[in-house]
């Protein structure tokens, strides 16, 4: 047998119990979709690519889909979907930045596997939603106009999903999601859970990395100045600027409310004051509308303490007591000047101008020909990975009440769905300590918040270490009480998996598939 012989029995032999194992467990009227092989990819799990329309709106309206079988069948009853949040953003981000079988090598399109990916521990779906995000579509006019529309659009596109591919629909579904999906993920749980029985799913756990699933105001500007204390190094903050955000919020109210949450368990419910920057969505009777002042009195580029003391208390931009709109319009003029971290970046603040974007990368890659149509979407054009119309949309809407307040606990307590949040350290945008904060003030299974602060450590070999073990190097601290976890990840940020890939590969297999953290 010559070499090339030797090299495609290899293959076979590698790839052939998946063959069978998939001939077994699905149909044959899913072949149309069949991932044969990837333009420049390694060897790929077995996978299966599409769109598929979405039941009840007019035709253009679709999801595409990436379903991924397991590559060990030891992890064959789980289902992972996972959702990159924008709103508008594909989650075929998260599938070639850290959690699925694929990564960028470099600055460059060329592909390897990682060794990290998800896929070892259970099916995993991707999907482009809501309609018009990545390579999904959409008619014109637009047909989600809001969170409602989004999650009833989705539920009765998965309802087709699991018509095609039956043998999914009893596993242990483990929704997960970033950012945004820290809306999408919660409000698609209740969706299911309330119609259980005419759709019946068994839906395991939600995990909500850096989401947004907390009062808007108290995930924001609450924390800010108390971060921004946290990371001054870092972020070349000096004295006299801290001072200035440390005055605000008293004046605010934001240091009252944090100290509250740093009693635990909390004695009461926490307080969040007043309406910053129109962010509580409680209250909220009115709609941001940014950068409009009409009296000159906006400075969206304060660079002294005086400036950011009127931007947050008295500037027409963004409403009252604004310091998380002010801290980024800082960072944003002190990384221009010179005189602030070099290329800031809200969403990982240990960037510098090194780092790389991948969203180039995923544009360049998905807009080939060949690409697409090995994912049977061919003439699909230019791909983007974020869609700014779907954001402006979406985030322009009448806000869905933050799921804190009761689909999450209601989740937790009276459906016995596992809820894992974690957050990345260097992570601005949704920053660890107001995902904390919000924590402490969400009640589930009869008390409020946790009983312990977070301090026990687990590494990057064991997202739930055993008393007095340690494998691997110190990954964060972590706590769990009453069906809700918490994990906080050193060296990460808002895409916890970009940083640290092994470290998240240990939290799936051990907190969420194993569900040892509850």
């Amino acid at each position: 047998m010559n070499l090339l012989g030797i090299a495609y029995f290899i293959q076979f032999l590698w790839t052939a119990p998946v063959i069978l194992f998939s001939k077994l467990t699905y149909g044959s009227n899913v072949t149309q979709f069949a991932v044969h092989s990837l333009p420049g990819s390694p060897i790929l799990p077995y996978s299966w690519a599409g769109r598929l329309p979405v039941p009840g709106l007019e035709k253009g309206n679709s999801l595409f889909f990436w379903l991924f079988q397991t590559e060990d069948t030891h992890y064959d009853d789980n289902l992972i979907l996972w959702l990159n949040g924008g709103p508008g953003c594909s989650s075929l981000i998260g599938m070639t930045t850290g959690n699925g079988p694929l990564s960028f090598i470099g600055n460059t399109t060329e592909l390897t596997r990682n060794p990290y990916s998800w896929t070892k521990m259970g099916h995993v779906l991707y999907v482009d939603q809501p309609v018009g995000t990545g390579f999904s579509t959409a008619s014109t006019p637009y047909p989600a106009k809001n969170n409602a529309d989004v999650t009833k659009q989705f539920i009765k596109w998965l309802e087709s999903f699991f018509a095609l591919f039956p043998h999914l629909k009893s596993k242990k579904l483990h929704l997960m999601g970033e950012s945004y999906a820290g809306i999408y993920l919660p409000y698609i749980a209740s969706a299911i859970v309330k119609n259980h029985h005419s759709f019946p799913l068994n839906i395991q756990s939600i995990s909500l990395g850096d989401g947004s699933w907390g009062n808007a105001a108290a995930m924001a500007d609450v924390a800010m100045g108390t971060y921004l204390h946290s990371q001054a190094t870092k972020l070349r903050i000096p004295k006299n600027i801290l001072s200035a955000f440390d005055s605000a919020d008293h004046t605010c109210g934001f240091t009252q409310a944090l100290k509250e949450a740093e009693v635990y368990p909390p004695k009461s419910k926490i307080h969040i004051p007043g309406n910053p920057e129109y962010m509580n969505y409680r209250r909220d009777v009115h709609r941001r509308d940014l950068l409009t002042a009409g009296d000159g009195s906006c400075n969206n580029s304060p660079s002294n303490a005086s400036a950011i003391s009127h931007s947050i208390l008295n500037s027409t931009c963004y409403g009252p007591c604004a310091t998380f709109s002010t801290a980024m319009d800082y960072l944003t003029t002190t990384s221009a000047t010179g005189s602030g971290p070099p290329c800031y970046d809200v969403y990982d603040i240990s960037h510098d101008c090194s780092n790389i974007d991948p969203l180039p990368l995923l544009g360049k890659y998905f807009s080939r020909e060949d690409v697409q149509k090995a994912l049977h979407v061919k003439d699909s054009g230019e791909f983007s990975a974020c869609n700014s119309s779907i954001l402006g949309t979406l985030l322009g809407a009448s806000p869905p009440v933050p799921p804190a307040y009761g689909i999450l606990p209601s989740l937790v307590t009276e459906h016995n769905i596992s809820l894992h949040i974690y957050n990345g350290k260097w992570d601005m945008l949704l920053n660890h300590i107001g995902t904390e904060l919000s924590i402490q003030n969400m009640t589930w299974r009869g008390s409020q918040g946790f009983s312990v602060k977070p301090h026990r450590q687990f590494f990057s070999d064991d997202a739930v270490p055993k008393k007095g073990s340690s494998h691997g190097v110190n990954a964060g601290i972590w706590a769990a009480e009453r069906g809700v976890s918490y994990h906080l990840f050193e060296g990460a940020g808002h895409s916890v998996f970009v940083n640290k890939p092994k470290e998240m590969f240990s939290f799936v297999r051990d907190v969420v598939v194993g569900r040892q953290a509850t």
